[in-house]
């Protein structure tokens, strides 16, 4: 098995709390929220593979990466992940429940294509569409695929701007591979979860549709939902006092 690009910050003594980051980034893109988290917890941030730091996997499977992320990750601690991030950790939460005390899904839906019983997510055609053009111009969809994340949100020309300077210092090695990732269908994992989960949306966010928390929430009733009014994909920037102050509070309550 591959290994992981992983980094420690935060405080060693606080309960441990691994973050993932999205399709198309890199664990940077918790740079300007890390000063607010690290007081309160011990902090492993993971590059998914092919993306940031990381090795491609020699094949994609949903699975793998899913085992790949667990052998990166401390013995047991709370998951936070936005977008696949997030979606990738519900299937770990599922599979190896003894590992995950907390999950956090931000701006994630575990079902990120539309499928016939599931229309709260990006139509099939509109991701044939983006699969084709990266294909054809990783460089110019990938540019694409973040103003998505903030177009019409509040903050959005900050956020866009700091997203941008990201994907500029990056090269990412499986762009293509990885976003087929969101092809996998994870409902049935958020469904199975025995831990306390935390679903956060964003009012205006243009990948994840806000009406996806209702069903989120029809999979998981015991979860906690909050819709962050004016936040696009990146709640976690947008928001960034709000968002952490809740992320915090919600695992106070959790035994690490």
């Amino acid at each position: 098995m591959i290994e992981l690009y992983t980094e420690q910050r935060g405080n060693p003594d606080k309960p441990e709390l691994v973050l993932l980051h999205g399709w198309g980034m890199n664990s940077n893109v918790w740079q300007s929220v890390l000063p607010l988290l690290e007081p309160h917890f011990s902090i492993t941030l993971i590059d998914l593979p092919g993306l940031g730091q990381s090795p491609a996997l020699d094949s994609f499977i949903f699975d793998s990466v899913v085992d790949a992320l667990l052998a990166a990750a401390p013995a047991r601690a709370h998951w936070l992940g936005w977008s696949l991030g997030g979606q990738l950790a519900v299937a770990a939460a599922a599979k190896a429940p003894e590992r995950i005390s907390a999950l956090v899904m931000v701006a994630s839906n575990p079902c990120f294509v539309a499928r016939d019983d599931w229309a709260s997510a990006m139509d099939t055609e509109t991701y044939t569409g983006f699969k084709t053009a990266l294909d054809e111009n990783p460089a110019k969809t990938l540019t694409r695929f973040i103003m998505l994340q903030t177009q019409g949100a509040e903050a959005g020309r900050e956020t866009l701007k700091l997203l941008k300077q990201l994907v500029k210092a990056d090269s990412p090695t499986a762009l293509a591979p990885a976003l087929t990732l969101l092809e996998t269908d994870a409902r049935s994992a958020l469904g199975e979860l025995s831990q306390p989960v935390l679903l956060q949306f964003g009012e205006k966010d243009l990948l994840v549709p806000v009406a996806a928390a209702e069903g989120c929430a029809q999979l998981n009733p015991s979860a906690k939902t909050s819709v962050f009014e004016g936040a696009g994909h990146l709640p976690f920037i947008s928001h960034a006092d709000q968002w952490c102050g809740e992320v915090v509070s919600f695992l106070s309550e959790v035994p690490a």
